[in-house]
């Protein structure tokens, strides 16, 4: 849906937004999908390290999403903040659901799949929404949209609940903040049966692996989960060159936020000069442990957090999601060994002053 339109905000407001366009993604979006609830981010690419805070909004319908980015708009979209929405965290495993969605998709794919509606995100960059000609549980979801994923070639596939952009605000990554754009498929494109997707993935539904399993020293309970408001002065108290680290589920329990140092602060390097990607990864894990543990966050919280935050920012995690080499398990061993190296390795308070004075 383009518009031949200036879509340059007046006034002192510097990012173009399409609103017509959101509005009509959205729209979409209910339409088809119902009113499965969306948590939204708040993502800024334009320092020298993303900044990312999950879960400013928690748990809306899909038919409010609209209204709520709206706000979002208003009060960050025009201080570099990227919007990104995902599937909420707080959904069971019965969740009832028809969405599938691909990112990465290849438009011109040997299956000729086109789908219900896709975004370009970027030059060549496409995500792509599907629809379940019937709701199935969230737990058969995440398996189905797995083997389409790889039945289209993408050996790790994408977690159900990633981020992903909307159509009609900017993209960012890139210093022109390229608008998102959307496109409907003609009738009858993008719907497929369970029974289908099951036919085309290349390993049995349930076989497929993925869906983490992160051990916890007590039970999760998801049922006060709800929305939370940013304070105004969030990201002008933020310490020069931290980066704000809060849980990824809101339970209810108070976690105190954290200013967590870049993953570039752990840059590790061979004898060679080249960056050991792994070693950076377990250093940055083994920071946020350490000050998450030492601050009473419990252990399950914490895993489930950094797990995202490395899904998020890891080029070694990203390199092995092109190759096929085990990314889910090379980053669930890397969340837990750093756990585990924080519990049997005590902060020595006479050496180790820096990461003494950040917890308070």
């Amino acid at each position: 849906m383009t518009q031949e339109k200036d879509l340059r905000p007046k006034g002192p407001q510097k990012r173009i937004a399409d609103l017509d366009t959101l509005k009509f993604f959205w729209d979409t979006m209910s339409r088809h999908f119902g009113d499965m609830p969306v948590d939204l981010s708040l993502f800024n690419f334009k320092g020298k390290k993303p900044v990312v805070r999950h879960g400013v909004r928690k748990d809306i319908p899909m038919g409010q999403v609209y209204e709520e980015v709206l706000k979002l708009v208003d009060k960050w979209y025009h201080k570099d903040e990227d919007i990104l929405w995902r599937p909420a965290y707080s959904m069971p495993d019965d969740f009832p659901v028809s969405m599938i969605w691909l990112d990465d998709f290849n438009l011109d794919n040997e299956l000729g799949l086109k789908p219900l509606v896709y975004i370009q995100t970027s030059p060549n960059k496409y995500q792509a929404f599907f629809k379940l000609t019937e709701a199935v549980p969230l737990k058969l979801a995440k398996e189905l949209q797995r083997g389409l994923a790889r039945a289209l070639g993408d050996k790790s596939a994408s977690s159900y609940v990633q981020h992903r952009r909307m159509a009609g605000l900017a993209n960012g990554k890139y210093p022109d903040d390229p608008l998102v754009i959307m496109v409907l498929g003609e009738e009858g494109d993008g719907i497929l049966s369970p029974e289908e997707i099951e036919k085309l993935s290349p390993i049995p539904i349930g076989q497929a692996g993925g869906g983490v399993a992160v051990p916890s020293s007590g039970t999760i309970d998801i049922s006060e989960t709800g929305t939370e408001d940013i304070p105004e002065n969030d990201m002008e108290d933020l310490p020069e060159g931290r980066l704000v680290f809060k849980p990824i589920i809101n339970i209810g329990k108070p976690y105190k936020t954290l200013y967590v140092k870049p993953r570039e602060a752990f840059i590790k390097r061979r004898p060679d000069g080249s960056v050991d990607q792994s070693a950076t990864d377990m250093g940055w894990m083994t920071h946020i442990a350490r000050k998450a543990l030492t601050s009473n966050w419990d252990e399950g919280m914490l895993a489930f957090t950094l797990l995202d935050w490395l899904m998020t920012d890891s080029p070694e995690l990203q390199r092995r999601k092109r190759t096929g080499d085990h990314a889910k398990d090379y980053a669930i061993r890397t969340v837990l060994r750093a756990i585990d190296i924080v519990k049997n390795t005590p902060l020595d308070r006479a050496t180790s002053t820096d990461d003494l004075i950040d917890m308070f």
